[in-house]
């Protein structure tokens, strides 16, 4: 996610993988492939991470935020080809009144 003209981490996806999804992004990300993380400040397990250049955007639905600004209980849904990952921001909560 875009956060003040930078990267930031906010967690990572791990279920709503089909075997045939994880195959398609596997070929993705191998075109992707880079040797340096995207974010500016250190992340959880980054020396075992094999990082992308941020590029793909996906769909993650979500339980809610956590205290420290990352996801918690997503799921990916899918790619989106509609919006390009520099565009991508946190949305504003709304509440009904």
């Amino acid at each position: 996610m875009r956060e003040n003209g930078g990267w930031r981490y906010i967690g990572h996806v791990g279920t709503g993988f089909s075997h045939q999804v994880l195959e398609e992004l596997h070929g993705n990300f191998l075109k992707l492939k880079t040797a340096k993380s995207p974010f500016p400040a250190k992340v959880k397990d980054e020396q075992v991470t094999t990082w992308v250049r941020p590029s793909l955007v996906a769909e993650v639905k979500f339980a809610e935020w956590t205290s420290k600004g990352e996801l918690r209980q997503p799921v990916y849904l899918g790619l989106r080809s509609d919006k390009k990952a520099k565009d991508v921001v946190r949305e504003k909560s709304w509440s009904r009144k």
